[in-house]
């Protein structure tokens, strides 16, 4: 009998969206085939000095197990490592491509964090203050501050703090021209954005992202793409409505539209057990 292991998870997660399609995906079972244990991101739980012992990152999915020498604590080994149980059933068709897809939604450039957190003026930052991501960066950041006064020196919780309060303090600040730097930014990040969407749709071999088959590709573009258009306030309901996505980015780039073989795979991949488990709606 295979052994029993255990995920950290959050429903506030990204990427944990590629653990549990892995998981669906291979017939596993919670309290049968692994443990769960959440962990809150709004809350900063995520920074706790016990979880950054598992995952020195701070960042959630992590997996743990009596057989691994240290926990799995990114996102894609963590599906690879649930594939190889038993008959691998997501090793890709074509693994080059395959790899350029995995590596590109993982890239920074392609973080969306800048949908969910950014604003490129004064009306989208003051709808940022009013939204709930500045009561998600205060509390990572009372958290961090928390830590940090704990332990002053911890290399961790001096970056931490430091890279969260770079945001957080323009939350704070009254809006006005000392974020116009940071509007700026904003823009030329949302110009990269559109065209790694451009390489993503080029990328993409259909009907699945690298062949014919559901793989790693798949999933793990999966929860990147949906995680983008909820933070563009799609309707989480309406995992097929593109439209919030584009305008989103079409204020900077105009001509932006989603690509028709991303648009196929998505209704291709909508339609497999695994996305409907995990992604009954946008998250």
């Amino acid at each position: 009998m295979a052994e029993k292991f255990t995920i950290y998870t959050s429903p506030e997660s990204q990427w944990v969206g590629v653990m549990h399609l892995a998981l669906v995906e291979k017939g596993l079972k919670q309290d049968v085939d692994y443990d769960v244990k959440e962990v809150s991101l709004s809350n900063g739980d995520n920074f706790a000095p016990d979880y950054i012992a598992i995952n020195p990152n701070g960042t959630v999915p992590s997996l743990t197990a009596p057989s691994l020498s240290k926990p799995i604590t990114e996102s894609a080994d963590i599906l690879r490592w649930i594939d190889a149980r038993g008959t691998k059933t997501l090793a890709p068709e074509d693994a080059a491509r395959s790899k350029e897809i995995v590596d590109l939604v993982h890239s920074p450039s392609m973080s969306t964090n800048l949908i969910l957190f950014q604003a490129r003026d004064a009306n989208e930052m003051t709808n940022k203050k009013n939204s709930f991501w500045n009561t998600f960066l205060e509390g990572r950041q009372s958290r961090l501050d928390k830590e940090l006064a704990a332990q002053p020196s911890h290399p961790f919780y001096v970056s931490k703090t430091a890279e969260n309060l770079s945001v957080t303090s323009l939350y704070r600040a009254d809006v006005g021209p000392t974020h116009e730097d940071f509007y700026k930014m904003t823009d030329d990040m949302y110009r990269t954005l559109a065209a790694g969407l451009d390489k993503l749709d080029s990328l993409i071999a259909l009907p699945y992202a690298a062949g014919s088959r559901v793989s790693e590709a798949d999933y793990n573009a999966v929860p990147w793409l949906s995680h983008a258009m909820m933070g563009a306030d799609t309707p989480v309901k309406d995992v097929q409505d593109f439209g919030p996505l584009e305008r989103l980015v079409q204020k900077t780039v105009p001509d932006f539209k989603i690509g028709s073989k991303t648009r196929e795979w998505w209704a291709n991949i909508a339609k497999t057990k695994a996305f409907k488990e995990v992604f009954p709606a946008l998250h």
